[in-house]
């Protein structure tokens, strides 16, 4: 009886330790997963740590480029500034313009309006020493003259559709059309050897006169912002000192050489 006790006591601790094995067997098995799944996240970690270091160096050497390209940068802004800095200090109206004439007659110059000691006219005058080639400079010079002023004006130069290059040796006037684009020269061709007209093509002129127009309307309308003297001429984009060129016949030499003579006082002026 007493043996038989003993050994269901003794059995019974046996039963209670294999439970307990089960169980530690059961933690061990949570432990060893867990221990997996924190190797697992140990491993994700790192490797995001590795990328996170691999960007950290981009943009480090992305940084260093950046404070390079904008150390160029302002030191090119630097001389851009000099340089407006320089050009603002330039007028460019009080530039003077250096035409060198060939054959040059040095006589009194009469009752021809000049630029430069350049006789500006309508025709040649061979008694007076008056040629193409003087004629021709002194209306590129106008056209400069006329071109820089047109400059400080980019809105109306932008939209106007009469353009003027002062090219030597025959300054151009350019007219852009819907239905085309004609040239038209502002004196006389000399590349064409056969000179047949002794005079300035009046559509020219008239043209010439349009582009006046235009320019002395639009700086009349800063009239009440700035200092403009009156133009000594009434002017419309036809008209000069009450003479209108859309009824001038290119005979008519003393209308025309009206036209030059007042559309050259109002460059002046301009």
């Amino acid at each position: 009886m007493y043996f038989s006790s003993a050994i269901e006591s003794f059995q019974h601790e046996l039963d209670t330790l294999v439970n307990v094995c089960d169980e530690q067997r059961k933690e061990l098995r949570i432990l060893h997963n867990l221990m997996q799944n924190q190797l697992e996240r140990s491993m994700t970690i790192s490797e995001e740590e590795d990328i996170v270091h691999h960007d950290l160096n981009a943009l480090e050497i992305e940084a260093r480029n950046f404070l390079e390209e904008s150390h160029l940068v302002s030191k090119r802004l630097s001389v851009v500034e000099s340089e407006i800095d320089a050009i603002s200090h330039v007028k460019l109206m009080s530039i003077p313009f250096k035409i060198r004439i060939i054959d040059f007659n040095n006589k009194p110059r009469g009752g021809y309006p000049t630029i430069n000691n350049l006789r500006l006219a309508y025709r040649i005058n061979e008694k007076a020493g008056l040629r193409r080639d003087e004629i021709n400079a002194a209306f590129v010079t106008t056209a400069q003259l006329l071109a820089f002023t047109l400059g400080l004006y980019p809105s109306l130069n932008a939209s106007s559709i009469i353009r003027i290059i002062p090219i030597h040796p025959c300054a151009k006037i350019l007219v852009n059309l819907p239905d085309g684009q004609s040239v038209h020269n502002l004196g006389f061709d000399t590349t064409n050897n056969i000179m047949e007209l002794s005079h300035v093509p009046s559509r020219s002129i008239a043209l010439f006169l349009v582009l006046m127009s235009q320019l002395s309307s639009h700086i009349l309308t800063f009239k009440n912002q700035i200092v403009i003297a009156e133009p000594p001429f009434q002017m419309t984009e036809c008209s000069i000192d009450s003479v209108d060129v859309a009824k001038l016949a290119d005979s008519d030499i003393a209308a025309w050489s009206s036209v030059v003579f007042c559309s050259r006082q109002l460059a002046l002026v301009i």
